[in-house]
């Protein structure tokens, strides 16, 4: 329904309101004064036909009264004239013909009282009045009614009942109303028409603001409202198209600009809802760049996506890799509540497709994407991979359950790279100070890491590697007789001795693999992901390699032998300090038996240390 037709419908209530009371005033008006003047006329003639019968009786003519009655009766509007005699007249004068009137209920009780009543007698012809006024007797009257009556002060002599008929008067009544209703009518027509037409612009501009209003709540900031409906509104429509043009502007202006900093996908249609939204999920991202810009590594910022993802979105069904370019490894930083769907070896990282492509990869129905996943259509995953420095990479895999879990998770992506994006710069920072700090432990002869690196690669790696249920295989790895070289063509020459030893090394073992100048000529070699039996055999093709290498020291060329000791961690022992005893105690034991050997820590062949 219209303003428009809401406002006339308006009008025409508060008219019929303001009608219905001045009819109803009217008519109780009218009626009460109909009423009063039946009443006063009934007076005059009671008082005109007591005066009358007083001096009939005063006169002695009585007989003649009925003549004077007649008369009376005759009198514009009364009818049914009639007197009334008490009980007390008749007992003292005797029964008159007006003894034998027979009373109504109005009469009695007028006779029994002595007070004046009235009833209207209506049918739909005519209307009658119909009043019942008593003669009481009082010694005041002109002449003394107690003197002729035995009566008391104020008893019922009789009363005198007459009725008058109102019907003319009921009916200039009705006419006088519907003339003054047609009237009234008449000028409420005219007014409304007059208001509606005066209202006309008013109204429509209400109509139009409206509707704009009504948009602007639902999102539409585009509608606006017409101008040109009326000077006077003319600055409203101005100013409030401006508002609504401003709104718009801004709005439109806020969404493009902060896609620069993070993906967003508004739930709401509503521009100003997704503001909101925006805005709030632009505070929780740059409120973790905040914090972990703090942090102290990178291990600690791949903690904090990792609960972002348990408590914010309630995943739990990932794994967290983090891939070594140099090293060419892929390694479980954290595993939720999964199995491994695939698994890259060592220098077989161009087998993980989102790592070779940088591209996240979905699971398809019929098609097998990634070639390392098993042939198995129940198994759904995503991985999304983001590269954080040229040599480091951070790849979560998601694996769940369902399809409606992958669906959610889907729905989340857009989310979890924005909080990624914003991590890569802290992860950046922290991978570079690391870089530096890992100068500072390495080895400036032979460009190994030292025994400082070693404290710390304890510390943040082994608890990984315990977690994941991941093996290291150590070797110890000694030059034989290297004093004698030193002795016998000088420490330039042992320093030439020590650097064929590691590039032999290098040659022989993986990048994952780390090798650690322990003292000396003295090194230990970390293997990573290695079990006892694989690191015998590349220790023994260290041994040999080194041993047919050819040594040039300038003018004369020589060959050298090496004696290592092998341990695994955690297998052995659970202790990485004493897994490092176990490789030393078995390279001694090397060193007993003839050098230029290998030997495995073996339990049943050492004597079990205490904890190292």
């Amino acid at each position: 329904m219209g303003l428009r037709k809401k406002f006339s419908i308006f009008l025409g209530i508060f008219v019929a309101a303001l009608l219905i009371p001045i009819i109803l005033i009217f008519i109780f008006s009218f009626r009460s004064y109909t009423i009063t003047n039946a009443k006063e006329k009934a007076s005059i003639v009671a008082n005109m036909v007591k005066d009358g019968l007083t001096t009939h009786m005063e006169n002695g003519i009585m007989s003649t009264r009925n003549i004077f009655l007649a008369k009376v009766s005759k009198i514009d509007g009364v009818k049914n004239l009639k007197i009334l005699r008490s009980a007390n007249v008749d007992k003292q004068f005797g029964k008159a013909i007006e003894s034998s009137f027979v009373l109504d209920n109005l009469e009695k009780e007028v006779l029994k009282k002595g007070i004046s009543k009235t009833k209207i007698i209506e049918d739909p012809k005519s209307v009658n009045l119909k009043v019942v006024i008593p003669y009481t007797a009082s010694s005041y009257d002109i002449p003394n009614c107690l003197k002729c009556h035995d009566a008391k002060e104020g008893e019922v002599l009789g009363a005198i009942s007459m009725e008058f008929d109102i019907t003319d008067i009921r009916t200039e009544s009705l006419l006088i109303i519907l003339k003054t209703v047609g009237a009234i009518l008449l000028i409420s027509l005219l007014g409304m028409s007059l208001v509606n037409i005066y209202t006309k612009k008013y109204i429509r501009f209400f109509e139009k603001m409206r509707f704009v209003l009504q948009k602007a709540y639902k999102g539409d900031y585009s509608q606006r409202v017409e101008q040109g409906i009326s000077k006077e509104l003319e600055g409203v429509s101005k100013w409030l198209n401006a508002l609504m043009q401003k709104i718009e502007f801004n709005l439109n202006s806020i969404n493009k600009n902060v896609e620069f900093f993070i993906d967003f996908k508004p739930s709401s249609n509503d521009p100003l809802l997704s503001v909101q939204e925006l805005v709030d999920e632009l505070a929780s991202v740059y409120k973790l760049k905040h914090i972990i810009e703090k942090d102290k590594d990178r291990y600690q910022v791949y903690d904090r996506i990792v609960e972002l993802l348990v408590k914010r979105f309630g995943i739990e069904e990932f794994i967290f890799y983090e891939i070594n370019k140099e090293r060419e490894t892929r390694e479980i930083y954290y595993k939720g509540n999964v199995k491994e769907i695939c698994h890259i070896d060592t220098g077989e990282l161009s087998m993980c497709r989102a790592y070779r492509v940088s591209e996240q990869i979905l699971s398809d129905e019929y098609l097998d994407i990634c070639s390392k996943v098993a042939k198995n259509k129940k198994i759904k995953y995503i991985c999304l991979p983001m590269s954080v420095t040229e040599n480091i990479t951070i790849l979560i895999t998601f694996i769940p359950a369902t399809k409606e879990r992958k669906e959610y998770i889907n729905h989340l992506l857009y989310k979890i790279k924005n909080y990624l994006n914003v991590s890569k710069t802290a992860l950046e920072t922290k991978i570079l100070l690391e870089e530096l700090k890992d100068l500072s432990m390495k080895d400036k002869l032979t460009n190994t890491y030292n025994r400082r690196y070693l404290d710390l690669f304890i510390k943040n790696s082994i608890p990984q590697a315990l977690r994941s249920n991941i093996p290291y295989s150590l070797l110890m790895v000694d030059i034989d007789y290297f004093k004698m070289v030193n002795d016998s063509y000088g420490h330039d020459a042992g320093d030439i001795v020590i650097k064929e030893l590691v590039n032999t090394i290098e040659e022989d073992i993986r990048s994952s693999d780390v090798i650690i100048r322990f003292g000396g000529e003295e090194f230990l070699v970390l293997l990573y992901n290695c079990t006892k039996n694989d690191a015998k055999e590349i220790a023994q093709k260290i041994r040999k390699d080194f041993k047919n290498k050819d040594i040039n020291l300038g003018n004369i060329k020589i060959n050298k032998t090496v004696s290592i000791g092998v341990s695994e961690f955690p297998k052995d022992t659970s202790y990485f300090w004493q897994a490092i005893k176990f490789a030393d105690m078995a390279l001694y034991r090397a060193k007993e038996t003839g050098r230029d050997k290998v030997v495995v820590y073996d339990p049943s062949l050492f004597k079990k240390s205490d904890k190292y």
